[in-house]
């Protein structure tokens, strides 16, 4: 299928890779079916893309990538939603924020994107009794894995 974007003009999306989020994305409740996007150019963030509205895209980050000790627990009733039977159908992806001054880019840990990738279904949860915050700062770690997987030179005007 094909999804005129906002962000990325029109694109091909094969439709049994969409992700579906049965009660919509806090906010975006309108909109259940999304895709995943790597753009190498955006390397680490991924963009979560609307397959029904081409002007909803979030940007999404493997936080596990980025920050090592992130853990959390799902709650049974979650883990039943999504039909997770394993923890190696398991993804796991958090909205960034992205500001105008890049340096000030946040990711939200207390609200992470449960994905089962085995039957594409999706589920953004809050986590209950987290300490986690909804703005952390993530810049410098994000450059660090770029820089990594690129060997060096990853500044603000890459993303």
């Amino acid at each position: 299928m094909q999804i005129n974007t906002v962000r990325f003009g029109m694109i091909e999306i094969d439709e049994s890779k969409l992700i579906l989020f049965e009660e919509g994305i806090p906010g975006l409740d309108e909109y259940k079916r999304y895709a995943l996007l790597q753009i190498e150019e955006s390397y680490p963030i991924i963009w979560l893309q609307s397959a029904d509205e081409g002007g909803v895209c979030l940007p999404v980050l493997d936080t596990f990538a980025v920050i090592k000790d992130y853990a959390f627990d799902i709650e049974d009733s979650d883990v039943q939603d999504l039909e997770l039977k394993s923890p190696e159908n398991l993804h796991v992806v958090n909205v960034v924020v992205i500001p105008d001054d890049i340096k000030g880019m946040t990711v939200n840990l207390a609200a992470p994107v449960i994905i089962n990738t085995v039957v594409g279904k999706a589920k953004q949860i809050v986590l209950s009794g987290s300490s986690y915050n909804v703005r952390t700062p993530v810049f410098s770690e994000i450059c660090e894995l770029a820089n990594a997987a690129e060997g060096g030179g990853v500044d603000a005007g890459s993303f």
